[in-house]
């Protein structure tokens, strides 16, 4: 066997981070087992009902068995992100790929929970823009249109005061069409950007710079940061190693910059969970929680620990944002909707009591 093969990635659809921590997991039950990859990793298809998913495990499968590395066969599909396939590479050459594996699964599993929120939060704005701007076109397009000609029928019938909010109510309904149509168009936007690695991380730069969003991508930036560093001291990194590599799977500025000052810091002399509180990463007693953790050599857990905590709080920042915008977002189809048909009532109304 070829001991430095070249492997070239095939272009292939990105997997999602839960379908990432699904295989992540299964893998560590084949070699927990003591079941060879080269025997094993085929039967994992056959707990896959998607065609794709089955073709993927089995080009996996066959990879496997050609170079006897899983590094190799992962790289070769490219579906799988590069942070993930070189933690593998590492776990391979240190002998504890099950362990690597394992923290590896545990930090997908937390970030399809994040992504989830995220997407569930512009999901639910869409599905009510969509309805708001269903309701106003037809307002807009047939309603309306047929009050106008009613009411030029009439001619000098109505007052101007009568024309006037009718011109005004015609005004806010194109007004807001058109706004409706630009807010689609942008939740829209985000949901194809969301479900592309590239279009995540440029909505979370986005998000990251947001004053609206900003402390939110903090959170869900510190949740990554300290999953990540949790699966990366367990996997045997020491504490430099660690804080090399994690800037690369974050895309909050503020975050990274604030890592690079605690690298900084130790390249001064701190300690790492003294760079930790000189950079001002995490507040009040979480810092204190990692000071704990470093003295009692249990950094890893409590990053663990840290890493539930941010994503449960982004995750219930996420509903709390969401709750606001139903409430919000309903108001103003309200209002909209009782200015349209005012403009048509009251000119109405004005000719009914005329007549009477």
């Amino acid at each position: 066997m070829d001991q430095n093969p070249t492997v070239i990635p095939r272009k292939t659809k990105a997997l999602s981070s839960g379908d990432i921590s699904l295989f992540c997991s299964q893998v560590v039950l084949l070699l927990r087992a003591g079941i060879p990859l080269q025997e094993g990793i085929g039967t994992i298809s056959e707990n896959i009902a998607d065609e794709k998913g089955k073709e993927l495990i089995h080009r996996i499968h066959a990879a496997v068995e050609q170079h006897g590395s899983l590094y190799l066969a992962l790289n070769s599909t490219g579906a799988f992100p590069k942070y993930m396939v070189n933690m593998v590479n590492i776990g391979e050459k240190a002998g504890n790929l099950d362990n690597v594996l394992e923290a590896l699964a545990l930090y997908y599993e937390r970030d399809e929970r994040l992504r989830s929120s995220v997407r569930g939060a512009l999901l639910y704005p869409f599905i009510l823009v969509l309805m708001m701007a269903a309701v106003v076109s037809v307002l807009v397009l047939k309603v309306l249109p047929i009050f106008n000609e009613v009411f030029l029928d009439m001619g000098s019938d109505i007052s101007d005061a009568a024309a006037a909010v009718m011109r005004a109510g015609n005004g806010i309904g194109s007004w807001a069409l058109v706004l409706i149509f630009l807010m689609f168009l942008f939740l829209l936007t985000g949901l194809l950007l969301y479900k592309t690695e590239k279009g995540y991380r440029w909505m979370t730069g986005f998000l990251s710079n947001f004053p609206l969003t900003r402390q939110l991508s903090e959170k869900i930036a510190l949740a990554r940061f300290a999953s990540a560093v949790s699966m990366l001291l367990s996997s045997g990194y020491d504490t430099e190693q660690t804080l090399e590599l994690v800037p690369g799977i974050l895309s909050n500025q503020a975050v990274i910059e604030k890592i690079n000052r605690c690298r900084e810091r130790m390249s001064a002399g701190s300690s790492f969970t003294q760079a930790l509180g000189e950079a001002d990463i995490f507040p009040g007693i979480y810092s204190g929680m990692v000071r704990v953790g470093g003295k009692t050599g249990s950094l890893d857990s409590v990053m663990r620990h840290l890493a539930e905590i941010y994503s449960e709080d982004a995750d219930e920042s996420v509903s709390r944002a969401v709750s606001i915008i139903e409430p919000a977002m309903v108001a103003a189809l309200s209002i909209i909707i009782g200015a349209i048909l005012l403009s048509v009532m009251l000119p109405l109304m004005g000719i009914m009591s005329s007549i009477g």
